[in-house]
């Protein structure tokens, strides 16, 4: 007998609060970013300028808190982006829950993030 899993059943979306730990101003630390998504994005993602998820090598990293996901149709859109602390507020980021191009990106990317003035941390939220 196959054992289901309820989240094939019950998609769940990751929120600010599976993304955040902390913030001194949890709303002045997210601010819209226009851009054309070359990729579907959710909460979690970690992202360029351009809409793509962050590799290592880029110059730039926005970390998406929209509570859905954001199709990615060739279409101008807002999403919802964490402001990097040296521009805003403080911000503890859920290291566990961030999503980079590949696994292999996610400590350079971390560490860009920290570079940015974010604190990490490991924190199993799901």
């Amino acid at each position: 007998m196959a054992v289901a899993t309820l989240s094939e059943f019950f998609q769940t979306a990751r929120s600010f609060t599976d993304i955040v730990s902390y913030a001194t101003d949890s709303y002045g630390a997210v601010r819209a970013m226009a851009l054309t998504p070359q990729v579907d994005l959710k909460a979690g993602d970690v992202i360029t300028s351009e809409g793509k998820l962050w590799a290592t090598g880029d110059t730039e990293a926005f970390v998406v808190v929209e509570p859905a996901t954001v199709i990615a149709d060739g279409a101008f859109k807002k999403v919802n982006v964490l402001r990097a602390p040296n521009v805003g507020s403080l911000v503890c980021l859920k290291t566990d829950n961030l999503n980079f191009s590949s696994d292999a990106d996610r400590d350079a990317g971390i560490a860009f993030l920290e570079s940015q003035g974010f604190q990490t941390q490991v924190f199993y939220t799901s």
